[in-house]
């Protein structure tokens, strides 16, 4: 369970999924200092920092090895993949940005 946003939005996901797709969720699910063999943190992880429809594009990615983006959160998206190091969502997420890139939005996605 994470709980997502200012709104603390529940987002329940499977570890095993997670940790298997993202070094980054592997390190926080597994407790990166606890022994082999023990048991691992429980939830619910708060990230608070994070819009709950950019980690739902992120979780949707890690189950489909895809991802539904819009213009609202896209820039998010990718910044979220560059942190997370999922390469391929970068892919994706920098493909649609070219793709649909306004005058509105250049200043934007170059701060990113």
């Amino acid at each position: 369970t994470f709980v997502v946003g200012r709104e603390q939005q529940q987002v329940f996901a499977h570890r095993c999924v997670l940790a298997c797709r993202c070094q980054a969720f592997r390190g926080m699910l597994a407790g990166s200092e606890d022994p082999p063999g023990s048991v691992p943190p429980q939830g619910p992880f708060i990230l608070g920092n994070v819009q709950p429809e950019v980690f739902l594009a992120i979780i949707e990615f890690l189950y489909t090895n895809s991802v539904t983006l819009n213009s609202h959160i896209a820039l998010e998206v990718l910044t979220s993949s560059v942190e997370y190091g999922l390469q391929d969502l970068c892919k994706l997420c920098v493909e649609f940005i070219k793709d649909t890139l306004s005058v509105e939005q250049v200043c934007e996605a170059l701060q990113v």
